[in-house]
């Protein structure tokens, strides 16, 4: 009898275990609407960042340990461009491109580069607040493949994300 309730015990606590686990990924689960990004001055104060000041974003966690994220900034989904058949293929690109002055060109880099997005595993870790991204592609070539830390915490319907040992968070709300 006694072998029987240590074999329950023990299959009860792997069961727990693994709850515990999805449950830690699940917290975040969710689709999450920017609110406001900050950056914190010297004095300690948050200050809204004009980067994302009228833009917008989203965060996507699928509680299974699956990210994605896009922010752009104000006015980006104004700039005239091609349309999505176009600016898929490579050579009506390089079309527009080559009939583009040097201004325009500059335009594009420039709005273009203010797009920023990347997918990523995320895993909460064991000891803190925090949320690892595990970047497996990104608008950012050379961020491929990095881990990022974020602190988390939530007031009511808002996650608020702050960089590990730095000076900027993001508000998000969560959307039904």
């Amino acid at each position: 009898m006694k072998i029987l309730i240590l074999i329950t015990l023990s299959a009860g606590m792997s069961a727990c275990s693994g709850t515990i686990n999805s449950t830690k990924e699940s917290q975040l689960a969710g689709m999450y609407k920017l609110l406001i990004t900050e950056i914190q001055d010297s004095t300690g104060a948050w200050h809204e960042d004009s980067w994302t000041k009228g833009g917008t974003g989203y965060i996507v966690y699928d509680g299974l340990g699956h990210a994605a994220l896009q922010i752009t900034p104000k006015g980006y989904k104004d700039f005239e461009w091609m349309n999505e058949k176009e600016s898929i293929n490579k050579e009506r690109v390089r079309q527009k491109t080559d009939s583009m002055s040097v201004a325009e060109l500059k335009s594009a880099v420039i709005e273009f580069s203010s797009f920023y997005a990347y997918i990523a595993n995320y895993k909460v870790e064991d000891t803190a607040q925090i949320v690892q991204h595990q970047r497996i592609s990104s608008s950012i070539p050379v961020v491929w493949g990095t881990v990022v830390r974020r602190s988390f915490a939530f007031s009511g319907d808002t996650l608020i994300l702050r960089v590990v040992n730095g000076n900027r968070r993001l508000k998000w709300i969560k959307l039904p």
